[in-house]
């Protein structure tokens, strides 16, 4: 396996891990695999380890190459920073695919803010604001596929407070889970503290959703305490009434951030009565039926 790291700005310390499968032998020589970009979520406040390798070597194991990207946090790093480094990994996987031998399928997969991220790539990848920003072209930083894990669309809060719920701030607390007190995701990407509700409204994605929209995969939980469940159903209905391919699955039950949903990420305690795992199975069913 090749193991690289690319770097994705020179504004930014934001870096690009590959997880290349070596090339196969007799009848498996020379295949050219399909590839998947990964967007760990962390609220725009950290990167997510259990969404970043777990989740590579998860497609590994499948036949996919994998690449995980450590995209810029915070408030200091507003709109589109992220998005410009995500389109920069998009555009070095597309140069090298004869050397390293990808098919001519890329998928982006984004979980919660990560989800966010790679919608936006969906979104906003024609936009000169953002072409322009890298000195790149369309076809270069255009993804073919999305996989959105329990994403973030509208950025509406869960609660009409905004306040963080119980059990959240008990896993802060007990350092099980990242402190997301403080600046929150709308505010680090307007890289206000103190924006209008115009601005706030103007960061929903259902509002910016066009027919030039890759098919997508979206999964989530009815019982997630972070991400409305409305926001995976009311963007498949909108992709629907686009007419662009989507697949949803909502789960009846679960939490936020549960990645894989196995115990490479998770304790037993927390999954064994969970069926989130089978989102691994049904996406690459998914993915398999876009190559018929």
């Amino acid at each position: 396996m090749l193991n690289k790291l690319f770097s994705l700005s020179d504004r930014t310390a934001a870096v690009m891990t590959t997880y290349i499968l070596d090339d196969g032998e007799y009848d498996r020589k020379g295949l050219k695999r399909p590839a998947v970009i990964i967007c760990p979520g962390g609220g725009y406040t950290m990167v997510s380890k259990n969404e970043g390798e777990p989740v590579a070597l998860f497609f590994n194991r499948h036949g996919y190459h994998a690449f995980v990207v450590n995209y810029s946090v915070t408030i200091e790093n507003p709109f589109p920073t992220a998005l410009c480094e995500l389109a920069k990994a998009v555009s070095i996987v597309k140069e090298h695919k004869e050397e390293w031998l990808l098919a001519d399928e890329i998928s982006v997969v984004g979980f919660s803010a990560g989800g966010n991220l790679a919608l936006s790539l969906g979104v906003f990848a024609r936009e000169k604001f953002l072409t322009e920003d890298i000195g790149l072209q369309y076809e270069d930083i255009k993804p073919d596929r999305l996989i959105l894990g329990y994403p973030a669309v509208t950025l509406h809060p869960k609660r009409e407070n905004g306040e963080i719920p119980e059990e959240i701030l008990a896993l802060m607390e007990q350092g099980l889970m990242p402190d997301f007190r403080g600046p929150g995701i709308r505010e680090i990407l307007l890289g206000n503290e103190r924006p209008s509700e115009a601005e706030l409204e103007g960061l929903n994605l259902l509002n910016k959703l066009h027919h030039g929209m890759p098919p997508t995969f979206v999964w989530g939980s009815y019982e997630d305490s972070v991400i409305p469940a409305s926001d995976y159903t009311d963007l498949a209905g909108s992709l629907y009434r686009l007419q662009v391919p989507c697949e949803l699955h909502m789960f009846g039950h679960g939490p936020h951030g549960v990645s894989l949903c196995d115990m490479t990420v998770k304790s037993k305690q927390e999954v064994q009565k969970l069926s989130m795992d089978y989102w691994t199975t049904l996406c690459l069913k998914w993915l398999e039926q876009l190559r018929i």
